[in-house]
Protein backbone atom coordinates (compact mmCIF):
# COMPACT_ATOMS: atom_id res chain seq x y z
CA UNK A 1 0.00 0.00 0.00
CA UNK A 2 1.40 3.22 -1.18
CA UNK A 3 2.42 5.89 2.09
CA UNK A 4 0.11 8.76 2.75
CA UNK A 5 1.23 11.81 4.37
CA UNK A 6 -0.07 14.79 5.57
CA UNK A 7 0.52 18.52 6.35
CA UNK A 8 -1.28 20.34 9.23
CA UNK A 9 0.74 23.19 9.40
CA UNK A 10 0.08 25.82 6.35
CA UNK A 11 -0.54 29.17 5.82
CA UNK A 12 -2.70 31.30 3.59
CA UNK A 13 -2.96 35.38 2.95
CA UNK A 14 -5.43 35.82 5.94
CA UNK A 15 -2.29 36.08 7.76
CA UNK A 16 1.48 35.90 6.43
CA UNK A 17 1.35 33.57 3.57
CA UNK A 18 1.05 34.54 -0.47
CA UNK A 19 -1.66 32.35 -1.12
CA UNK A 20 -5.69 32.28 -1.04
CA UNK A 21 -7.02 29.18 1.20
CA UNK A 22 -8.33 27.72 -2.61
CA UNK A 23 -5.27 28.26 -4.07
CA UNK A 24 -3.24 26.25 -0.99
CA UNK A 25 -5.57 23.34 -0.65
CA UNK A 26 -4.70 23.20 -4.85
CA UNK A 27 -1.02 23.09 -3.66
CA UNK A 28 -1.59 20.29 -1.19
CA UNK A 29 -3.91 17.88 -4.21
CA UNK A 30 -0.61 18.68 -6.35
CA UNK A 31 1.72 17.33 -3.86
CA UNK A 32 -0.63 14.25 -3.30
CA UNK A 33 -1.30 15.05 0.67
CA UNK A 34 -4.39 13.40 1.84
CA UNK A 35 -5.22 15.19 4.73
CA UNK A 36 -4.24 19.15 5.71
CA UNK A 37 -4.60 21.90 8.45
CA UNK A 38 -5.14 25.49 8.17
CA UNK A 39 -3.25 27.16 10.78
CA UNK A 40 -3.10 30.67 10.24
CA UNK A 41 -1.62 33.42 12.71
CA UNK A 42 -4.04 34.69 15.17
CA UNK A 43 -7.38 34.03 12.56
CA UNK A 44 -9.58 31.51 11.59
CA UNK A 45 -11.44 33.61 8.77
CA UNK A 46 -9.68 31.60 6.28
CA UNK A 47 -11.10 28.09 7.45
CA UNK A 48 -14.22 28.50 5.48
CA UNK A 49 -13.17 28.99 2.13
CA UNK A 50 -10.38 26.11 2.32
CA UNK A 51 -12.66 23.65 4.48
CA UNK A 52 -14.29 23.99 0.76
CA UNK A 53 -12.29 23.20 -1.64
CA UNK A 54 -10.31 20.68 0.44
CA UNK A 55 -13.57 18.50 0.43
CA UNK A 56 -14.03 19.32 -3.22
CA UNK A 57 -10.17 17.62 -3.78
CA UNK A 58 -11.11 15.18 -1.31
CA UNK A 59 -8.72 15.72 0.92
CA UNK A 60 -9.26 15.62 4.80
CA UNK A 61 -8.90 18.96 6.75
CA UNK A 62 -8.61 19.80 10.28
CA UNK A 63 -9.19 23.63 11.08
CA UNK A 64 -6.50 24.92 12.67
CA UNK A 65 -4.95 28.40 14.09
CA UNK A 66 -1.42 29.25 15.24
CA UNK A 67 -1.96 31.88 18.37
CA UNK A 68 0.90 33.70 19.87
CA UNK A 69 1.88 33.49 23.23
CA UNK A 70 4.78 34.36 25.96
CA UNK A 71 6.28 32.90 28.18
CA UNK A 72 7.87 35.05 30.28
CA UNK A 73 10.13 36.58 27.42
CA UNK A 74 9.77 33.84 25.06
CA UNK A 75 7.77 33.57 22.57
CA UNK A 76 5.50 30.45 22.23
CA UNK A 77 3.48 29.17 19.00
CA UNK A 78 0.79 27.15 19.71
CA UNK A 79 -0.98 25.30 17.03
CA UNK A 80 -4.97 24.78 18.15
CA UNK A 81 -5.74 21.70 16.14
CA UNK A 82 -9.35 20.85 15.17
CA UNK A 83 -10.78 24.12 17.10
CA UNK A 84 -14.08 25.32 16.50
CA UNK A 85 -13.61 28.10 14.48
CA UNK A 86 -17.16 29.89 15.25
CA UNK A 87 -18.40 32.42 17.31
CA UNK A 88 -16.81 32.13 21.03
CA UNK A 89 -14.10 33.06 23.23
CA UNK A 90 -11.64 31.76 20.79
CA UNK A 91 -12.80 34.01 18.40
CA UNK A 92 -13.27 36.87 20.39
CA UNK A 93 -9.58 36.73 21.74
CA UNK A 94 -8.07 36.31 18.22
CA UNK A 95 -10.21 39.83 16.99
CA UNK A 96 -8.66 41.49 19.67
CA UNK A 97 -5.49 40.13 18.60
CA UNK A 98 -6.11 41.32 15.24
CA UNK A 99 -6.41 44.70 16.45
CA UNK A 100 -3.37 44.69 18.30
CA UNK A 101 -1.44 43.29 14.76
CA UNK A 102 -3.52 46.74 13.17
CA UNK A 103 -2.00 49.07 16.17
CA UNK A 104 1.24 46.94 15.85
CA UNK A 105 2.03 47.62 12.26
CA UNK A 106 0.99 51.15 12.57
CA UNK A 107 3.24 51.78 14.99
CA UNK A 108 6.36 50.23 13.19
CA UNK A 109 5.41 51.91 9.87
CA UNK A 110 5.75 55.88 12.03
CA UNK A 111 9.16 54.40 12.82
CA UNK A 112 9.97 53.01 9.41
CA UNK A 113 8.62 56.65 7.99
CA UNK A 114 11.42 58.42 11.05
CA UNK A 115 13.90 56.03 9.58
CA UNK A 116 13.07 57.29 5.40
CA UNK A 117 11.28 54.42 4.60
CA UNK A 118 7.73 54.93 3.33
CA UNK A 119 4.83 52.49 3.73
CA UNK A 120 1.45 53.16 3.29
CA UNK A 121 -0.71 51.09 5.70
CA UNK A 122 -4.28 51.59 3.69
CA UNK A 123 -2.86 49.81 0.52
CA UNK A 124 -1.52 47.04 2.49
CA UNK A 125 -4.61 46.12 4.27
CA UNK A 126 -6.32 46.04 0.73
CA UNK A 127 -3.66 43.49 -0.01
CA UNK A 128 -4.47 41.30 2.67
CA UNK A 129 -7.47 38.94 2.84
CA UNK A 130 -8.97 39.68 5.96
CA UNK A 131 -7.20 43.49 6.26
CA UNK A 132 -4.88 42.79 9.38
CA UNK A 133 -1.28 43.77 8.02
CA UNK A 134 1.78 41.86 9.36
CA UNK A 135 5.55 41.99 9.59
CA UNK A 136 5.63 40.09 6.88
CA UNK A 137 3.55 42.77 4.81
CA UNK A 138 5.63 45.75 5.64
CA UNK A 139 8.43 43.75 4.89
CA UNK A 140 7.44 43.23 1.12
CA UNK A 141 7.19 46.76 0.94
CA UNK A 142 10.11 47.71 2.23
CA UNK A 143 12.00 45.52 -0.43
CA UNK A 144 9.01 47.47 -2.78
CA UNK A 145 10.66 50.62 -1.77
CA UNK A 146 14.32 49.53 -2.45
CA UNK A 147 15.25 49.73 1.11
CA UNK A 148 16.26 46.04 1.33
CA UNK A 149 16.92 43.37 -0.89
CA UNK A 150 14.85 40.84 0.37
CA UNK A 151 11.91 40.16 3.05
CA UNK A 152 14.59 38.77 5.34
CA UNK A 153 17.18 41.30 4.55
CA UNK A 154 14.04 43.90 5.52
CA UNK A 155 13.43 41.95 8.50
CA UNK A 156 17.39 42.24 9.40
CA UNK A 157 17.58 45.77 8.85
CA UNK A 158 14.28 47.44 10.22
CA UNK A 159 11.82 45.32 12.06
CA UNK A 160 12.98 41.96 14.06
CA UNK A 161 14.01 42.28 17.56
CA UNK A 162 16.33 44.69 18.01
CA UNK A 163 16.41 47.03 14.82
CA UNK A 164 15.23 50.06 14.75
CA UNK A 165 11.61 49.61 13.80
CA UNK A 166 10.86 46.66 16.03
CA UNK A 167 7.64 46.95 17.92
CA UNK A 168 7.13 43.77 20.11
CA UNK A 169 3.73 41.96 19.95
CA UNK A 170 0.42 42.29 22.35
CA UNK A 171 0.83 38.74 23.20
CA UNK A 172 -1.45 36.03 25.23
CA UNK A 173 -0.08 33.95 27.91
CA UNK A 174 0.22 30.28 27.04
CA UNK A 175 -2.24 29.67 29.55
CA UNK A 176 -4.51 31.51 28.43
CA UNK A 177 -4.01 30.43 24.82
CA UNK A 178 -4.22 26.91 25.76
CA UNK A 179 -7.68 27.27 27.80
CA UNK A 180 -8.98 29.44 25.04
CA UNK A 181 -8.28 26.38 22.50
CA UNK A 182 -9.68 23.79 24.76
CA UNK A 183 -12.67 26.20 24.84
CA UNK A 184 -13.04 25.42 21.54
CA UNK A 185 -12.97 22.31 21.44
CA UNK A 186 -8.97 21.97 19.76
CA UNK A 187 -5.77 20.25 20.64
CA UNK A 188 -3.33 22.58 22.11
CA UNK A 189 0.04 21.43 20.17
CA UNK A 190 3.41 23.27 20.70
CA UNK A 191 4.34 24.46 17.48
CA UNK A 192 8.07 24.01 15.98
CA UNK A 193 9.52 23.62 19.70
CA UNK A 194 13.08 23.11 18.19
CA UNK A 195 12.72 26.93 17.32
CA UNK A 196 13.96 30.21 19.40
CA UNK A 197 15.47 27.77 22.54
CA UNK A 198 12.36 26.74 23.63
CA UNK A 199 13.36 23.60 24.23
CA UNK A 200 15.14 24.23 27.32
CA UNK A 201 11.96 25.90 29.05
CA UNK A 202 9.77 22.55 28.47
CA UNK A 203 9.54 21.48 31.87
CA UNK A 204 8.01 25.00 32.69
CA UNK A 205 6.09 25.00 29.97
CA UNK A 206 4.54 21.25 30.22
CA UNK A 207 3.16 22.22 33.73
CA UNK A 208 0.38 23.77 31.42
CA UNK A 209 -2.25 21.21 29.84
CA UNK A 210 -0.91 20.58 26.04
CA UNK A 211 -2.28 17.79 24.52
CA UNK A 212 0.88 17.11 22.11
CA UNK A 213 4.38 18.52 20.33
CA UNK A 214 5.33 19.26 16.98
CA UNK A 215 7.67 16.92 16.33
CA UNK A 216 8.22 16.95 12.22
CA UNK A 217 8.67 20.49 11.02
CA UNK A 218 10.62 21.91 8.04
CA UNK A 219 13.63 23.74 10.05
CA UNK A 220 13.61 20.64 12.57
CA UNK A 221 16.57 18.02 12.12
CA UNK A 222 15.58 14.16 11.93
CA UNK A 223 17.52 13.92 15.42
CA UNK A 224 15.44 17.25 16.88
CA UNK A 225 12.16 15.33 15.13
CA UNK A 226 13.09 11.79 16.68
CA UNK A 227 14.19 13.32 20.27
CA UNK A 228 10.60 15.37 20.10
CA UNK A 229 8.78 12.04 19.00
CA UNK A 230 10.56 10.72 22.10
CA UNK A 231 9.35 13.61 24.94
CA UNK A 232 5.87 13.45 22.97
CA UNK A 233 5.62 9.44 23.58
CA UNK A 234 7.32 9.57 27.30
CA UNK A 235 4.72 12.57 28.26
CA UNK A 236 1.89 10.79 26.83
CA UNK A 237 1.27 13.65 24.31
CA UNK A 238 0.12 13.53 20.34
CA UNK A 239 2.39 14.41 17.65
CA UNK A 240 2.10 16.52 15.15
CA UNK A 241 4.19 17.94 12.27
CA UNK A 242 3.50 19.71 8.94
CA UNK A 243 5.96 22.39 6.79
CA UNK A 244 4.54 25.84 7.84
CA UNK A 245 4.47 26.94 4.57
CA UNK A 246 4.21 30.54 3.66
CA UNK A 247 3.84 29.84 -0.01
CA UNK A 248 6.17 32.00 -2.14
CA UNK A 249 6.18 34.98 0.27
CA UNK A 250 9.66 35.29 0.64
CA UNK A 251 10.35 34.90 -2.70
CA UNK A 252 11.34 31.07 -1.95
CA UNK A 253 9.76 27.99 -3.40
CA UNK A 254 6.72 26.66 -1.30
CA UNK A 255 8.00 24.43 2.06
CA UNK A 256 4.68 22.08 1.34
CA UNK A 257 5.43 18.34 0.80
CA UNK A 258 8.86 18.90 2.22
CA UNK A 259 8.20 17.14 5.42
CA UNK A 260 6.92 13.89 4.97
CA UNK A 261 4.62 13.71 8.04
CA UNK A 262 2.56 10.08 7.51
CA UNK A 263 -1.62 9.88 7.63
CA UNK A 264 -1.14 8.09 11.00
CA UNK A 265 -0.42 10.94 12.66
CA UNK A 266 -3.30 12.68 11.17
CA UNK A 267 -5.50 9.56 12.67
CA UNK A 268 -4.12 9.78 15.93
CA UNK A 269 -5.18 13.33 15.74
CA UNK A 270 -8.71 12.64 14.86
CA UNK A 271 -8.53 10.15 17.95
CA UNK A 272 -7.99 12.38 20.55
CA UNK A 273 -10.40 14.89 18.88
CA UNK A 274 -13.11 12.47 19.26
CA UNK A 275 -12.39 11.15 22.63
Amino acid sequence: MTERYVDLHLHTNHSDGSDSPTRVVERAAEAGLAAMAITDHDTVSAIPEAAEAAAQHGIEFLPGVEVSSKLGRNEVHILGLGVDPGPGPLADALEQQAEGRRNRADRIVAKLKKLGVSVDTDALAQKTADGVVGRMHIAKEIVASGHARSVQDAFDKFIKSGRPAYVPKDALTVAQAVDLIHAARGLAIVAHPGLGGLHARFDELFAHPFDGLEAHHSRHSQGQAQRFVEIARERNMVISGGSDCHGTIKGEAPLMGSVRVPYAIYENLKNALAA
